[in-house]
């Protein structure tokens, strides 16, 4: 296994050269297997655990999801947040560039309000790639903003059957169900979303709204 201080240093270029992302992915895969950053996210050098998140989310296959969702409970609050935008970066790749180019197109009509642009974009990934679990997750985000909220609904259904530690599915989910007035549904997704990823903020801050509504009635 490479050296402690060989990726202490690695870290310090990464962070340096963050913006070329290309060369920062030839980088790390020419000189890290897989395996080796997995076993850095325990670094006792929050640096070196922060960097081996980032590098994951870069180069990691899903292979690694295992590791990153339990590195979400790291003492260190800043590894958590790297390896939350790690596992969203990974969940993203579908192993197909022209599936990826339909996401990430159909990402770009959704932050740019147009929902039902992004729902076509987001069906033809599915169509391409019916096992890849963030094209169900992505247009489960369009549906809900077109208030389509059983499709919605549907959808991050089969984004958790297909990716059982989706957090973002199971807060959609507990937004969905709010929507729906099933309170207890609502809140039994937004402890799952929590149980995976204890970071959520503005999913604890919800679960504590609707306790506090009900403790006033």
């Amino acid at each position: 296994m490479l050296t402690h201080n060989g990726f202490s240093e690695l870290a310090a270029q990464m962070f340096k050269n963050a913006a070329d992302e290309e060369s920062l992915k030839e980088l790390l895969t020419s000189k890290y297997s897989e395996n080796d950053l997995v076993n850095y996210l325990q670094s006792d050098d929050p640096l070196v655990g922060r960097a081996a998140a980032t590098a994951l989310g870069l180069i990691g296959s899903l292979n690694v999801v295992p590791a990153l969702v339990e590195n979400l409970k790291n003492d260190d609050l800043r590894a958590c947040l790297n390896t939350e935008i790690a596992l969203w970066n990974v969940w993203s790749r579908s192993g197909n560039e022209s599936v990826d180019k339909m996401l990430k197109a159909g990402k770009r009509a959704l932050k740019n309000e147009n929902f039902s642009e992004a729902v076509e974009q987001f069906t033809a990934v599915i169509q391409a790639a019916p096992n890849f679990a963030e094209g169900y997750n992505q247009r489960a985000i369009a549906y809900f903003m077109l208030e389509e909220w059983k499709k919605s609904l549907a959808d991050c259904k089969q984004t958790i059957k297909l990716n059982p530690n989706h957090f973002g599915a199971f807060a959609g989910m507990g937004h969905v169900h709010l929507r729906l007035g099933d309170i207890g549904k609502a809140i039994t997704a937004y402890k799952q979303a929590l149980v995976i990823n204890p970071n959520l903020v503005s999913i604890a801050d919800a679960l504590m709204q609707i306790r506090r509504a009900f403790q006033e009635e």
